[in-house]
């Protein structure tokens, strides 16, 4: 089977790569709109619960920059440099279990909600700086195809 033939390939046969970078690059911008609202919801999710509870909790959901991009973090009052989960951290599951079931509902609710953003945003993290990269590497191969066809 040959490159140019119909088969497991993406290629069309008529040079160039196959890929329409113009479609990856809108592709591109509706990632990072995406990635903007979940942002966005992240942050509101940060003011529900400032509007739910207050300064009545000793627990605070936070914006952690990383290299990988913004996550929304569980802060304890007067503990600084630690970070928890309420699912799965010891720290977490005493927080939880302290509070009225009603209370522990609420907090489980706005975990789940911090999970799922997490999630999103770490996807949409992922995709566009992959498909930035594969924008590049097709753009560097279509130099290479015109540099070798002079």
């Amino acid at each position: 089977m040959t490159l140019a033939s119909k088969g497991p390939f993406p290629f069309k046969g008529k040079g160039g790569n196959g890929w329409n970078i113009q479609t990856l690059r809108e592709q591109l911008e509706s990632l990072k709109q995406q990635r903007e609202l979940t942002l966005r919801q992240m942050k509101t999710l940060i003011y529900e619960y400032e509007t739910t509870f207050g300064n009545q909790l000793q627990a605070y959901l936070v914006m952690h920059k990383t290299a990988n991009g913004q996550y929304l973090r569980w802060r304890m009052s007067g503990i600084k440099q630690r970070y928890f989960a309420i699912a799965d951290d010891e720290i977490g599951q005493t927080f939880l279990l302290s509070h009225s079931p009603a209370v522990m509902k609420v907090l489980s609710e706005f975990e789940e909600a911090r999970l799922r953003l997490n999630y999103l945003h770490g996807i949409r993290f992922y995709e566009i700086k992959t498909t930035r990269k594969l924008i590049n590497q097709l753009l560097a191969l279509n130099e290479h195809s015109r540099a070798t066809a002079c």
